[in-house]
């Protein structure tokens, strides 16, 4: 009786033991950091305009005020660019790249950005949207996700 109540109790202790050890959290894999940090980026257009370039194609160019709400950065934050018409439709739809590299933590700048290929037609509207947990397919055509860049 004495043998078991030993073995049970040293069955408890090595239970008990293990169960601590599991209470430590979870590392982050390079990809949730990513995400994480990407939704700390708030972006708002300051003004945007259809110019043309030297061929007279049309290129929207954008100047953006974004700030990051956290202590880390990312050296570039990839949004989504919808153009949509009158009736709400997204006529444009494209993954966006900015460089935030010259941003500090916290602190509001401005970022330029110009799209070639890209008009915008009266009564459209231009909105930029943070993707909050892009796909694995989408992942690869960010650079944010790519090994070494942030």
């Amino acid at each position: 009786m004495k043998k078991r109540l030993l073995t049970l109790a040293v069955v408890g202790v090595v239970v008990i033991a293990v169960g601590v050890g599991c209470d430590e959290p979870r590392k982050e894999k390079p990809w949730e950091r990513v995400t994480r940090l990407r939704l700390h980026y708030k972006v708002s257009p300051d003004w945007y305009e259809v110019q043309k370039d030297k061929d007279g194609k049309p290129v929207l160019a954008m100047e953006l005020n974004v700030t990051n709400t956290t202590t880390e950065s990312l050296k570039q934050v990839t949004m989504v660019l919808h153009v949509a018409g009158p009736d709400g439709k997204d006529r444009v739809k494209m993954p966006l790249t900015l460089d935030t590299s010259h941003l500090g933590p916290g602190v509001p700048g401005k970022v330029s950005v110009t799209v070639p290929g890209v008009d915008v037609r009266a009564g459209e509207e231009v909105v930029l949207q943070m993707e909050g947990q892009p796909s694995k397919a989408e992942m690869g055509q960010y650079p944010e996700y790519k090994p070494g860049i942030n």
